[in-house]
């Protein structure tokens, strides 16, 4: 095992793919971009670093992809039963978890995040001043107090950030928060095709 491989071979990714996309109409990490499917373009920069990956999916869809997918182990509870998920199913110290629908992020800024990731406490990206829990490293010692928050009904990501020992990681020079865009809606779908060729 090579320096770069060791280096990160206590994470593993993992893709956020089970949204119900009710904005989009479909499945958003199926809809294609650019002549592939959204998610194939957030695999490729991951495969770039030779993460460990795998894909958090209630769609048997995602099997294509001849990576691991998991259904959500608790129905219904947004990102934090995704993150959840992630924790339950790894043999990792930490999770990077990772929305399907950043067609723009890079591995440049996934092997930032990845530079600060700690086994102790949560490393949140930033952008705008605001903090982006989709792409931000967790610590799997924190999964009996993700679970207790599901529990209580507490599910809002940031809030948890917020409520954990964390660091907030800057991103303000990755292309004015261009990798950092989300496709929600087919208009910007649209919208990103015409960046892509820009």
């Amino acid at each position: 095992m090579n320096l770069f491989l060791k280096k990160y071979s206590n994470i593993e990714a993992f893709v956020l793919a089970g949204g119900k996309s009710s904005r989009m109409g479909r499945d958003k990490g199926l809809v294609s971009l650019n002549k592939e499917p959204m998610i194939a373009h957030v695999l490729r920069e991951l495969e770039t670093l030779k993460i460990p990956t795998k894909i958090i999916a209630n769609n048997s869809a995602y099997k294509k992809f001849k990576l691991p997918v998991y259904n959500d182990v608790i129905a219904n509870k947004g990102p934090m039963g995704g993150l959840l998920t992630a924790m339950e199913n790894t043999r990792a110290e930490m999770v990077l978890l990772i929305a399907c629908d950043m067609p723009f992020i890079t591995s440049n800024a996934i092997e930032r995040l990845l530079n600060n990731a700690d086994k102790e406490q949560i490393i949140a990206s930033i952008s705008n001043q605001k903090i982006n829990p989709l792409f931000s490293v967790y610590p799997v010692i924190l999964k009996e107090i993700i679970k207790k928050s599901i529990g209580a009904g507490e599910l809002k990501m940031t809030d948890f950030i917020l409520k954990n020992q964390h660091v907030l990681l800057p991103f303000e020079d990755e292309k004015s928060g261009k990798i950092f865009n989300n496709i929600n809606t087919e208009t910007e779908r649209k919208e990103a095709e015409k960046k892509w060729k820009d």
